[in-house]
């Protein structure tokens, strides 16, 4: 692979070929499961490849697939977490799309180590070694540019597209430094106190966000955290120990 970004921890290209080595790597099925398992470690993957590349239009496309997996994992964590049909869509494309490059990658295998040993059509005799281009008559530069002026004439005006407001996305870092500065002000707290539950795309967004901050701080040691019985709210304490 010739470029200028590398994980030279695997031979893969792309986040689809990222995402299936993993995955084979551990041996899975493709599969919302499987793929919530490997998530961890494609953003590992991801994060170093943000570190070493100044190129945002090439690493979008693992940021945008890292979007999804995140979704699979807080669905995944979350067993109650009621998703939209359009991000049950998305799980969908990608398990579909994921699937189908590897049968590109398994048909690709296959044909590299056929491709040269059985010649199929062999190469006739060349009739003429030079190659000379002879336009018709009718090609001139004034008929050129009559085709040029007629082609820009058919296409289409710009056009203003209208101003949409911009949505503000909170951000992993900041929902941990809300919950660090909360928690140090009382010494504990309801999750839904901290996150209150919602049905639209932006307050699931942020929820899954608050309860990754958590996850985060608990990893950390700084919190401590109770759930007595399934799906019930967590109860937050700060870890004095």
């Amino acid at each position: 692979m010739q470029d200028s970004f590398k994980i030279k921890t695997t031979g893969f290209e792309g986040p689809f070929g990222l995402l299936l080595d993993l995955v084979e790597r551990k041996k899975l099925f493709i599969s919302d499961v499987s793929l919530a398992e490997v998530t961890e470690e494609y953003l590992s993957h991801v994060k170093k490849l943000t570190e070493t590349s100044s190129r945002l239009g090439e690493i979008a496309s693992f940021v945008a697939v890292a979007a999804t997996l995140i979704l699979i994992k807080s669905k995944s964590l979350l067993p109650s977490l009621e998703l939209s049909q359009e991000e049950e869509g998305s799980i969908a494309t990608l398990e579909g799309r994921l699937r189908l490059y590897e049968e590109f990658r398994r048909l690709g295998e296959h044909i590299k180590a056929r491709f040269g040993k059985e010649i199929i059509f062999p190469p006739g005799e060349r009739k003429f070694e030079i190659l000379v281009f002879l336009p018709d008559e009718r090609i001139t530069k004034g008929a050129m540019m009559t085709l040029a002026r007629g082609v820009l004439a058919t296409m289409p005006t710009a056009t203003k597209l209208p101003e949409v407001p911009l949505k503000k996305i909170v951000t992993l870092e900041e929902m941990i430094r809300r919950l660090t500065e909360k928690i140090e002000k009382g010494l504990e707290m309801n999750f839904r106190d901290f996150v209150p539950l919602g049905k639209s795309r932006e307050e699931k967004v942020t929820m899954i966000v608050g309860f990754l901050a958590m996850l985060e701080l608990v990893r950390q040691g700084i919190l401590e955290v109770e759930q007595e019985n399934h799906f019930e709210d967590i109860l937050i304490s700060k870890n004095n120990g």
